[in-house]
């Protein structure tokens, strides 16, 4: 028994006794992982660790963009300005388009049901009588779900 007892001590004492060598970690630079830091990163342009305000401002990029399509959208000449009849011409322009799509929609939506339920969509195959459904089953069921 006294044999049994120091089999099972000495190991657990030597564990105690032994050291966990050390790990080195390399630590990562803040400004690798900051999303706060890397923006600044991205808009200071001269990367000389401070933001003008041109830097700012030209820093959004894709709203820029979106403002100069929308403005040669409305500069129908291509002078460089927009007249006020330019302005109400690309309005009129807008609401035509819009009459257009309303209308297009207008005729799948007949019977002034969801247009996703108009009367093309009965005209599908459906299901013979005692074949499986090939709709989607379980605890979240969505119709519009459909196994091919």
């Amino acid at each position: 028994m006294r044999r049994l007892l120091l089999l099972l001590v000495i190991p657990v004492a030597l564990c105690q006794i032994t050291p966990v060598p050390k790990m080195d970690i390399t630590p990562i630079p803040i400004d690798k992982t900051d999303p706060n830091v890397k923006e600044f990163q991205r808009i200071d342009s001269n990367k000389d660790g401070q933001l003008t305000f041109t830097e700012f401002l030209l820093s959004d990029h894709p709203f820029l963009e979106h403002q100069s399509r929308r403005f040669h959208g409305f500069d129908t000449n291509g002078d460089g300005t927009v007249t006020k009849k330019e302005y109400e011409e690309y309005f009129k322009r807008l609401e035509k388009h819009k009459r257009r799509s309303d209308m297009f929609f207008n005729k799948f939506n007949r019977d002034r049901r969801d247009p996703f339920q108009a009367s093309f969509f009965d005209s599908f195959p459906k299901n013979s009588p005692g074949e499986e459904s090939r709709e989607l089953s379980g605890p979240i069921h969505n119709p519009s779900m459909v196994l091919l």
